[in-house]
């Protein structure tokens, strides 16, 4: 017991004895579940328990196998702030608040982006108001990171054709577009075109091979709503008639084709004869 709290009792007084002030702090978060290059909000109020100095709040990563809160997090925006919001150490991250008197309200928001490349995860958000002493540290919400989902390119074939039609060389040529609907640009693609029984193809545009049915073209980078087109020929014969239909398919492609719906598309050329034909 203190000398003055002893006096008290000892003069029959009801003195009130002096406790350690305290400081008082909430904060909530936008969400508990993060992807990897995403951004969180904390919104944090409170009032000062007692007069403070250089008053700040401060945020720290808890039971996390992802480091200090800077090792994995950048500031993205803060309000509230005195003074540029920090990396406190390379162990929390803090939003200044300037000089507090007792019983001021205080608040505001830290807004973090979760570096690109992140490895899943999970973390505890603690937090603290601090100046000169201050409320002890506190464990708020688990955090959850997750990897960033990945890119999506969605490539839509469209297959056209037109005779070429006469006595020397008459065919049919046909082209395969590959368009990029997005989001992501497309790094590579693939469509294959079905040939009719019999058919062959000639006249290939670069990046096309042919086999026995099949006319495989390889596609490169195509940037988001652009299009690429390869093209082909069906040669005709003295003996050519009824429908000629090629089918193109996109075989592959990356990043990951997300639409399977508009990966195929035909087209269907009447041969009457090698001098008459029509392609609608």
């Amino acid at each position: 017991m203190s000398v003055l709290a002893a006096l008290a009792m000892t003069v029959g007084v009801c003195l009130a004895v002096p406790q350690a002030a305290h400081a008082v702090s909430h904060i909530s978060v936008t969400s508990t579940t993060v992807a990897a290059g995403d951004t969180f909000t904390i919104s944090f109020n409170g009032t000062a328990g007692f007069a403070m100095t250089a008053a700040g709040e401060n945020f720290y990563a808890g039971s996390s196998t992802l480091g200090g809160l800077p090792a994995f997090t950048t500031i993205d925006s803060c309000t509230g702030n005195t003074a540029p919001c920090t990396n406190f150490l390379t162990i929390g991250q803090r939003v200044p608040l300037g000089d507090l008197a007792e019983g001021q309200a205080f608040s505001g928001t830290l807004t973090l982006r979760v570096n690109p490349g992140t490895p899943s995860g999970s973390f505890v958000l603690r937090y603290q108001l601090y100046g000169g002493g201050g409320e002890a540290t506190e464990d708020g919400p688990t955090i959850t990171i997750t990897d960033a989902p990945p890119p999506e390119a969605d490539i839509a074939v469209a297959v056209t054709a037109h005779p070429q039609l006469g006595i020397l060389v008459p065919h049919l040529t046909y082209t395969l577009a590959a368009r990029n609907t997005g989001p992501a640009a497309i790094t590579s693609a693939t469509v294959t075109a079905a040939l009719p029984p019999g058919a062959s193809a000639t006249n290939l545009s670069a990046g096309c091979t042919t086999s026995t049915g099949t006319v495989t073209c390889t596609y490169g980078p195509i940037a988001d709503g652009a299009h690429a087109t390869k093209s082909f020929r069906v040669p005709l014969h003295l003996l050519s008639l009824g429908p000629v239909t090629v089918t193109g398919t996109r075989s592959a492609s990356a990043p990951t084709d997300p639409n399977a719906a508009n990966d195929s598309s035909s087209a269907t050329c009447n041969v009457i004869s090698f001098i008459l034909a029509s392609c609608p």
